[in-house]
């Protein structure tokens, strides 16, 4: 008798910027500000203070805090000693992930808990390895930039999926502050399923609201709330992840690719296409798959 575990076909991408793993002497801070990304830290030495929305929070060693995407924080180093951290910014476009990155505007890991996963010590470790010991480019360039940009990237979604594991033990152990109700999640998931049937008719988010008697601001709010992104957001994601599709499995040419995804030409889906991913969707083709001629219909 056979055992086939099947996974569903996946094509989706990690960005990673500002990864980290160094000092500040005492006095340092970081300017309050927001980017788009989610930010993963971990204190390695000494203390920190994070200001995210007015709320403080004070870091020491071996603990972890995740920051929503959007949120407004400030760091600052207010004690006598050094502080030694890992920090990176990243994004996935994995709708179901981010829905649990986002939960909330952060979440604290203390270090007896991130200490009952054994192994966050270990890709910490990798990681400091890879920075500090590695050979440059110059001396060994293949090895230098694709072994460790493969390495770095495993480690960071490994240390996201502990985290995650540790988050949503938390979560089990406690009934939190403004939780989702039931009525609330089933209301995100109508707006979803409405704005997935809908995905190539460009139809705009007060539409949807009225056909769910909502206002415009109730359901952006609401469906941010359960997702972690708001619908515009939640649109553009499942187009890219769509188009990326698209491009690594087919031999559909970019005019085609773009009309399917409901983009008013070519140049604009190339446009939108390299905002989101910093490629052209020309570039981001297998090579294998070569030119393809326009004329041709391959589906």
């Amino acid at each position: 008798m056979q055992n086939v575990i099947d996974f569903p076909n996946m094509t989706s991408t990690l960005q990673v910027t500002g990864f980290q793993i160094g000092r500040y002497p005492p006095g340092w801070e970081y300017p309050r500000h927001h980017h788009h990304l989610f930010e993963l830290l971990c204190c390695l030495g000494g203390e920190v203070k994070q200001e995210i929305n007015r709320t403080t929070v004070t870091l020491g060693v071996g603990d972890w805090l995740l920051i929503n995407a959007g949120e407004r924080h400030k760091t600052t180093n207010a004690s006598q000693m050094d502080y030694e951290f890992f920090n990176v910014h990243f994004d996935l476009d994995d709708l179901d992930i981010r829905s649990l990155l986002g939960t909330a505007s952060y979440r604290l890991v203390p270090a007896t808990d991130a200490a009952r996963s054994g192994k966050l010590n270990r890709y910490i470790e990798e990681m400091r390895d890879l920075t500090g010991n590695n050979p440059s480019e110059e001396e060994c360039p293949d090895k230098a930039q694709l072994g460790d940009k493969l390495l770095l990237q495993a480690n960071i979604l490994l240390i996201t999926r502990e985290i995650l594991s540790l988050v949503r033990e938390q979560s089990e152990g406690r009934v939190e502050a403004g939780k989702v109700t039931p009525l609330a999640a089933d209301t995100a998931h109508a707006i979803e399923e409405r704005l997935s049937l809908s995905l190539f008719e460009n139809i705009s988010i007060a539409h949807v609201a009225k056909e769910l008697n909502m206002s415009r601001s109730q359901c952006t709010k609401l469906f941010t709330k359960v997702y972690g992104l708001s619908p515009r957001q939640y649109i553009s994601r499942r187009k890219l992840m769509l188009a990326k599709e698209l491009l690594v499995t087919s031999y559909l040419p970019i005019s085609e690719i773009s009309e399917r995804l409901g983009f008013q030409s070519s140049s604009h889906f190339s446009r939108q296409f390299r905002r989101w991913t910093g490629h052209s969707p020309t570039a981001f083709k297998p090579k294998h798959q070569g030119n393809v001629p326009e004329s041709h219909d391959y589906e």
